[in-house]
């Protein structure tokens, strides 16, 4: 492979649809392998549960390097709102994205037409952010571990057979838990943004109707967005579900 340095740019496309929170950003392979002066071979990853990324290994003036090609990725502005928005690409493609997120439904044709636009981005930008690339999963005795934790504090929290005032928001709460559980389980390790987004929105606009103890839920929800160590999430919810019991059991 040839040096990085001083090769053209490339231009990419990068598309957003607001009806599925969904973004695809690409580029031509042979652009880039004509950029490069030899050809590519692409390798695709999965930085996230939601996030797939295609790059390609070249060398530069630094030894191998990791090129930036491609990424799809789902529950983009919900992502966003959090900061779960992982720098999966290079600044100047990420600023492109957020400006069609934000974009206002009456500039575009119809509102559930994509938003697309392309940008030029110069070959040396791609590689800086993929150097090392690593896909991280935590081990399945800790997935397990927050799953059954979720499982059993939805369960506790889930609203009593006798109907009460606050029956509806318990219900959300439980379910959300559930379902970030089952994200957890089919994500096998890996980090779980949009999921852990979905259920801090639902933690966060009844963050006044709960229990006080249900408070460290959202900072436990927010480590699953990563690939920190999940031993100490599952010990937070467990410690919530205690919590949580005692509460009503005084009630």
């Amino acid at each position: 492979m040839t040096s990085t340095v001083d090769c053209p740019a490339v231009e990419f496309s990068v598309s957003y649809r607001a009806l599925s929170d969904s973004a695809v950003i690409s580029c031509a392979d042979d652009a880039v392998a004509e950029a490069l002066g030899a050809p590519i071979d692409v390798e695709q990853h999965l930085i996230d549960h939601d996030t797939t990324v295609e790059s390609a290994e070249v060398s530069g003036s630094h030894g191998m390097q990791r090129l930036f090609l491609a990424a799809q990725v789902l529950g983009v502005a919900a992502r966003s709102r959090h900061g779960l928005f992982d720098n999966v690409m290079p600044a100047r493609l990420q600023h492109t994205l957020m400006s069609l997120v934000h974009l206002p439904n009456q500039q575009t044709d119809h509102a559930f037409a994509p938003r697309r636009t392309t940008t030029n981005v110069p070959l040396s930008e791609l590689t800086a952010m993929w150097s090392n690339l690593h896909d991280h999963r935590r081990p399945r005795y800790e997935v397990k571990a927050v799953r059954a934790a979720l499982d059993d504090l939805a369960t506790a929290i889930a609203p009593r057979p006798a109907t009460s005032a606050d029956a509806q928001v318990r219900d959300d709460v439980s379910n959300s838990l559930r379902a970030l559980g089952d994200d957890v389980a089919e994500g096998d390790g890996l980090p779980v943004p949009l999921a852990a987004a979905r259920t801090a929105q639902v933690l966060g606009a009844v963050s006044d109707s709960l229990d006080p103890a249900i408070a460290p839920v959202v900072e436990a929800v927010f480590d699953l967005s990563s690939a920190s160590n999940w031993e100490d999430t599952a010990r937070i919810l467990r410690e919530v579900r205690t919590n949580v019991l005692r509460s009503r059991q005084r009630d």
